[in-house]
């Protein structure tokens, strides 16, 4: 019933309203008395409008433009032209706008739609003519207009034409920086950066205070690989305008992208300061301040964010994560449990199972788990992978194999299973297995360091197939060089080569960027060997001081008769 009242209503404003004068594009329509309406328009508009209600738009658009011929109503004129438009019939819109035009010849919405119809048929040289016209009368738009015209652009599949076009539309409006901005947004899209860097640095001189300009410029910057240039141009607009909250998040994360944490945190701790109640705000801060282990900053942004009632769910998953980093898990679990609902339920309780299974209670962990209700297939394989990993943990290889096997049958080749299956395999000498499985995800996934690394390792140390495990290992440093876990492999694949000295010094790097434990057993040994007994026992005690439980460590001392 509410709809039909809006017909009607619709029906008495644009067939019956007697002398009327409507706007369209700034200009006006002449007063005029309308003519006799015939007798079926009242049904005709009730047809159009109900169609365009179901979708019809077609039908809609044909009961207008009937309408129009009848009553040459620029109103009806429009609302046949916006049918058609949504029924995406470049033809009919074109004919209807044309229409349009003729019952309202000021209209520069007309001219707009009739543009749109042609650029999108690429009949640049016909749609000239209106967008001249649209941008003669824009003076009174904020953008001029040229913001309406570098839209049309963006439905142009071929990207240089319609750079082409608008490098010809702006010819007359060098010095306007609404062109310039529009013309850096359309090479944007043609993927021609300089062009479009020339353009948003013209915009911005032009208009120095203005954010878009601002914006577009670091956008092509960073596409071009120039964080470092992007970031001094909106430090140097901030410092102009420091209240710009928008503009100062945009830095912040653009600080990000270029890894640049502590500059950001600074940035950002700025901004929780000028937005205190900002959702976004306080929680990025607080995720950048983990990142950087800064966690008493990271709990007071938290505990403002949890004092807002719909982000306590929120607060309360990162509060845990927060007391998890100060190896407090009594507070982490506390926190988890604490989140109830919402898109970060099943990650908390997936931490609380990962703690229990930590505590010694693995049984308890797998039942939490296994009672969770997956939705979809990214669930199912996340709750599989924590399974599978607990499992691992707790040296229940043969049933983590199961939990991975299930897994695969639904999800398969997925990369997070298939390397934890081979994780597993290993433990149970399956190395078939194990390699087949790090050679399908390198098949998919040729400079993924983690395969490489694993399968470099495993060929290293439970196979003689040295020269090919250093290749697979050599790919991985290259990937990341800096990582302890390649380091470690490096140097342990270098051992087994007989190449001492060089095995020595990546062992070494390694130990001093992870501090693990199995690293100090592999460095003692290649000491010990070498003869350098006195260095191992040091390097494994204090190893031992660190993790005094460690099998591995504890079997390698024991091997050279150290208790």
């Amino acid at each position: 019933m509410n709809n039909l009242r809006l017909i009607l209503g619709f029906v008495a404003v644009a067939l019956l309203g007697g002398c009327a004068t409507t706007r369209s594009g700034g200009a006006d329509v002449a007063d005029a008395v309308p003519p006799p309406l015939p007798p079926n328009a009242l049904y005709q508009a009730l047809v159009a409008e109900l169609a365009a209600q179901r979708g019809e738009f077609d039908v809609a658009a044909e009961h207008y433009q009937s309408l129009t011929r009848s009553t040459g109503d620029p109103r009806v004129a429009e609302r046949a032209t916006r049918a058609a438009a949504m029924g995406r019939d470049d033809q009919k819109v074109l004919r209807l706008a044309k229409d349009w035009l003729e019952t309202n010849p000021r209209s520069l919405d007309a001219r707009l739609f009739i543009a749109a119809a042609l650029i999108r048929q690429e009949q640049f040289d016909a749609a000239r003519e209106h967008v001249d016209v649209v941008l003669a009368g824009g003076a009174g738009a904020p953008d001029h207009g040229f913001g309406a015209i570098s839209s049309l652009l963006f439905n142009v599949s071929d990207g240089k034409a319609a750079l082409a076009f608008m490098e010809k539309v702006i010819a007359n409006y060098k010095d306007d920086p609404y062109a310039q901005y529009a013309y850096g947004q359309v090479a944007l899209r043609a993927e021609a950066l300089d062009v479009a860097l020339a353009a948003a640095e013209e915009a911005h001189r032009l208009k120095p205070d203005w954010v878009n300009a601002v914006v577009l410029q670091t956008r092509v910057l960073q596409l071009k690989g120039e964080s470092g240039r992007a970031a001094d141009v909106l430090e140097d607009v901030i410092n102009k305008q420091p209240q710009d909250a928008g503009l100062r998040m945009i830095y912040a994360r653009l600080l990000l992208s270029a890894g640049r944490y502590e500059a950001s945190l600074v940035q950002l701790e700025v901004l929780a300061k000028q937005a205190p109640d900002n959702p976004e705000v306080l929680l990025t801060t607080a995720l950048v301040a983990i990142d950087l282990k800064q966690l008493d900053a990271a709990e007071r942004y938290l505990s403002q964010l949890l004092a807002q009632p719909r982000h306590g769910a929120e607060a309360s998953y990162y509060l845990g994560a927060v007391a998890e980093a100060r190896n407090d898990p009594a507070t982490a679990k506390k926190w988890y449990l604490a989140v109830a609902d919402g898109e970060h339920y099943l990650s908390a309780q997936l931490r609380l199972a990962v703690i229990m299974a930590d505590q010694g209670d693995v049984d308890g962990a797998l039942s939490r788990m296994r009672a969770l209700t997956t939705e979809n297939a990214t669930q199912k394989v996340r709750v599989a992978s924590v399974e599978g990993s607990v499992l691992y943990q707790a040296e229940r290889y043969a049933l983590a194999m199961d939990v991975y096997n299930a897994a695969l049958k639904e999800v398969p080749d997925h990369v997070d299973l298939l390397h934890g299956r081979a994780l597993a395999a290993e433990k149970l000498d399956r190395l078939d297995i194990l390699e087949q499985d790090l050679t399908a995800i390198l098949q998919r996934e040729p400079a993924n360091a983690a395969a490489l690394n694993t399968l470099g390792y495993t060929l290293a140390d439970r196979t003689t197939r040295y020269q090919e495990a250093h290749d697979y290992i050599k790919r991985a440093l290259d990937l990341q060089p800096q990582d302890f876990a390649i380091l470690d492999s490096m140097g342990w694949v270098l051992f087994k080569l007989g190449k001492n000295a060089e095995a020595v010094t990546y062992l070494q790097r390694s130990w001093d960027a992870g501090q693990d434990a199995e690293v100090a057993a592999h460095l003692g040994e290649v000491l010990w060997v070498t003869g350098d007994q006195q260095g191992a026992r040091d390097i494994w005690q204090r190893a031992l001081e660190k993790s005094p439980e460690h099998k591995m460590l504890r079997g390698v001392m024991q091997r050279f008769g150290i208790k």
